[in-house]
């Protein structure tokens, strides 16, 4: 999957917890598909050709058994989307502008790969209901909480939409630090890291007087936080 990806497709006027899941609705492969093992054996070969790539406490990664799971993630290049889904240990679900799913060759590839395609700046209803029946399924959505690639220049604000795709989803969020894909093909073989955090329970967030945070926004910030607790200081940007 590639093009810009939202940070969920859902909007700061939606509605806290929905009290129910959505219908179980998996998409692209299910782990241990041997096509989609081969794919990832091949991408990562290629990134590794052109990086030098670290990889740090993936193994923090929930097991399916622990229920819905978004992947929060730092967001740097169009490269983080292949890094991702050929070295994580569970398969990925991403998101992705609706405009690429138009695109040929791509297009194909990543609904393929079970692809969520939204229509950015506005509420699509069609991804929130593809997004929440993937946590229902037990697969991994990943989110990129910023909203848009920071190129390099450190963590851009939150989007409120990871918040409210795991109060709807009931989804336990793992964050996740990328650092180094905005120099793949700027210099010979550029350090490449990734870095997972402590999974946790959004609806644990509590505020100075102790009661639950249900600001979406502020769930959001501690999100990227978190992420930004994961990456050297000079990228953690709006979260230094």
């Amino acid at each position: 999957m590639t093009g810009d990806t939202s940070a969920a497709p859902v909007t700061a006027g939606g509605g806290a917890r929905e009290g129910r899941l959505a219908a179980a609705r998996p998409r692209g492969f299910a782990d241990g598909d041997q096509f989609l093992h081969l794919t990832r054996v091949v991408v990562r070969a290629v990134l590794r050709a052109v990086a030098s790539i670290k990889v740090e406490d993936l193994d923090r990664c929930p097991p399916v058994s622990a229920g819905p799971l978004i992947l929060a993630s730092s967001h740097l290049a169009y490269y983080d989307i292949p890094l991702l889904g050929s070295i994580l240990p569970r398969p990925t679900i991403f998101f992705s502008k609706s405009e690429v799913e138009a695109w040929p060759i791509l297009g194909w590839v990543g609904a393929k790969y079970g692809t969520i395609y939204v229509r950015r700046g506005e509420a699509d209803r069609t991804a929130i209901r593809d997004a929440l029946g993937v946590l229902a399924a037990g697969q991994m959505l990943v989110i990129f909480p910023e909203g848009h690639r920071n190129k390099g220049a450190g963590l851009l604000p939150a989007q409120p939409g990871i918040s409210l795709l795991a109060a709807r989803g009931n989804a336990l969020i793992w964050p996740l630090a990328v650092d180094g894909t905005d120099r793949i093909f700027r210099g010979p073989r550029p350090r490449v890291t990734v870095r997972g955090g402590e999974p946790f329970d959004p609806r644990e967030i509590t505020g100075d007087d102790g009661t639950p945070v249900r600001d979406h926004r502020a769930v959001a910030d501690e999100v990227m936080r978190r992420i930004a607790a994961l990456l050297p200081r000079g990228a953690r940007g709006a979260y230094a």
